[in-house]
């Protein structure tokens, strides 16, 4: 695949607190492997009980549809729920993306470890390095620390398809 040389291979999906259609980049994913697009990376499904609280979260494996559960909800409010073993798995998916050269890598999102420096960013920056296009949900919140991160290089698009859409055309030339 050719990426354009004018328009940054890397993107920020920016998400609000108040953004109700959190399935925008699960959709873009969907559609581009439906047209054979080598898409891989993390994507994750937020795990409801019966009455519709959120009582977890998994990391899906793109690639495989493997899922991996992340955070689990606690008994105690100040815990965190966070499963840090668990994200070291989520890493290799990344890395093995990374070595596959897929056309797109897909991380949702960047979390508190990754703002932190920690959890899938080493990876993250791995893939920006190797010209992999990636497309990662940023929390509005977040995005000053991600653009410091990445220098202000990538681009910043609003969280709907729309919108991903036109960044892949515009790297891919149409593709």
């Amino acid at each position: 695949m050719t990426i354009a040389p004018d328009i940054p291979a890397f993107a920020a999906a920016v998400y609000k607190p108040g953004t109700t259609d959190r399935k925008a980049l699960s959709r873009f994913v969907e559609q581009l492997l439906s047209r054979n697009t080598r898409v891989a990376g993390i994507l994750q499904e937020t795990i409801l009980d019966s009455s519709g609280e959120v009582i977890g979260l998994n990391a899906v494996d793109i690639a495989s549809n493997n899922r991996n559960p992340i955070s689990r909800a606690t008994k105690n409010d100040d815990e965190c729920g966070l499963d840090v073993s668990a994200l070291v798995e989520t890493a290799g998916i990344i890395r093995k993306a990374i070595s596959d050269r897929v056309d797109l890598v897909v991380v949702e999102k960047f979390g508190e470890q990754e703002q932190g420096g920690k959890g899938l960013n080493d990876e993250i920056l791995q893939a920006i390095a190797a010209d992999i296009p990636l497309l990662i949900a940023v929390p509005e919140a977040a995005l000053p620390i991600w653009q410091d991160r990445t220098g202000e290089l990538g681009s910043v698009l609003p969280f709907d398809e729309k919108a991903f859409w036109q960044w892949w055309q515009g790297i891919t030339g149409g593709q």
